[in-house]
C-alpha cells in the first residue's frame, strides 16, 4: 500500500500503513487502534454521565426536551437513528441556551 490506497475509502488504518510502509508493525497498529477505541469509549461515557448529572439538576430543561421528543416521535415507538436529524441542532441549541454552563477556569 505504500503511497496509494487500493480503495477509494480513506481510513486511519490506510493512513497508518501508508505512513509506515508495507512492512509496518501489525502489533503497533493493533495497540494504536485499541487506544483510539478505548479513548472514544471513555469520552462518550464521560459525556453521557455529565449529561445525566446536568439534566438531573435542570429538571425544567429535561421536561422540555422530553416534550419535544414526544411531540416529534410520540410515545408509540422508540427513537431510531433516522430521527437523529430532527434533534441534533435543537438539542445543541437547548444545551447552549438553557443550561448556560460555566466552565472552571
Amino acid at each position: 500500500m505504500s503511497g496509494q490506497s487500493t480503495t477509494n475509502t480513506e481510513s486511519f488504518v490506510s493512513h497508518f500503513i501508508d505512513a509506515r510502509g508495507p512492512h509496518y508493525d501489525r502489533e503497533e497498529l493493533l495497540w494504536t487502534m485499541r487506544d483510539l477505541i478505548s479513548a472514544g469509549t471513555e469520552t462518550s461515557a464521560t459525556f453521557i454521565g455529565w449529561a445525566i448529572v446536568v439534566l438531573t439538576n435542570h429538571v425544567s430543561v429535561q421536561e422540555r426536551l422530553r416534550s419535544e421528543i414526544d411531540s416529534a416521535i410520540g410515545r408509540q415507538r422508540l427513537p431510531t437513528l433516522d430521527d437523529r436529524a430532527k434533534f441534533v441542532h435543537k438539542l445543541r441549541r437547548k444545551y447552549d441556551k438553557d443550561l448556560s454552563l460555566q466552565y472552571v477556569r
